[in-house]
């Protein structure tokens, strides 16, 4: 630890990242120890490593664990996904009776789709000549009409700039505002708790240029931990646990001038570090 601490104290910038399937309580530790070094914090959520930003914090997204689908969904949309494949044990959560619909329908933009979808709900007009997509879209919104609860079960999308999970969210809003609605994200890095306390402290879930809970900078695409390590501006990166996959490909291939210091995910080796840290 007396290494490590004083690496972390003549470092120019340090980012925290990691925390992958880490406690609520590691977590806290994480971001003391940031906030100590006023270190960049990200986990390496695909959401925040996109200019966009995330959608529950664009929007307010409306999620439910897959048992709330299991004992409440009559109707089940998986939107540009199969969970027999991504997640089997959320498959096997589909209620037998219910309706399951693949959207977004053939040759469709998922988007457009999900925007005049959105648009429907709302009691617009298709547009003139919209073809077979749109006509599976009407279709999708008097199935709506018809349940009583509806599930949407989403993937994490290859969208580079977040507007295809926006786009869905929105939908499920306005689903919402009429009758129990939903949706069921699969796929993410397992950084649920780091998110949750990230929020808590800062108000958004990574991609936290200076932890600070007076005032952290949120910079979506800009300051999340993969971009923050492949353009060289941290020479120092305390990895906490598992990592997601993409910052741990950068890592693999940043310059040997930066400190990689590893950590358990425990809640005790944080502190400890925390404590030496603080120790000048």
């Amino acid at each position: 630890m007396p290494d490590a601490a004083a690496k972390l104290r003549s470092a120019r910038r340090v980012l925290v990242t990691g925390l992958r399937d880490a406690s609520l309580e590691a977590a806290s530790a994480a971001c003391d120890l940031a906030e100590a070094l006023g270190a960049a914090i990200d986990f390496g959520e695909a959401d925040v490593d996109r200019p966009a930003g995330p959608t529950i914090a664009r929007a307010g997204a409306v999620t439910a664990d897959p048992e709330e689908m299991r004992d409440r969904a009559d109707l089940v949309i998986l939107w540009g996904c199969d969970p027999a494949q991504a997640n089997p044990a959320v498959a096997a959560l589909i209620p037998s009776q219910a309706t399951v619909l693949r959207m977004p329908p053939p040759g469709a933009d998922s988007v457009a789709a999900a925007r005049l979808m959105h648009l429907l709900m709302r009691g617009g007009a298709p547009p003139a000549g919209g073809g077979a997509w749109a006509d599976a879209c009407i279709a999708a919104r008097d199935a709506i009409h018809r349940a009583s609860c509806v599930a949407i079960i989403t993937l994490d999308s290859a969208d580079q700039l977040g507007l295809e999970p926006w786009a869905i969210t929105h939908l499920v809003r306005e689903i919402a505002h009429a009758k129990p609605a939903f949706e069921i994200p699969l796929g993410r890095g397992g950084h649920a708790a780091a998110a949750a306390v990230c929020t808590w402290r800062y108000g958004a879930a990574g991609a936290i240029a200076r932890a600070d809970r007076n005032g952290g900078r949120f910079l979506p695409g800009e300051a999340s931990a993969r971009r923050l390590i492949e353009r060289g501006e941290v020479d120092c990166v305390v990895a906490v646990g598992q990592l997601a996959d993409d910052v741990a490909q950068a890592l693999s291939r940043c310059p040997s001038g930066v400190d990689v210091i590893r950590l358990d995910a425990s809640p005790e080796s944080l502190r400890e570090l925390c404590g030496a840290v603080a120790v000048a």
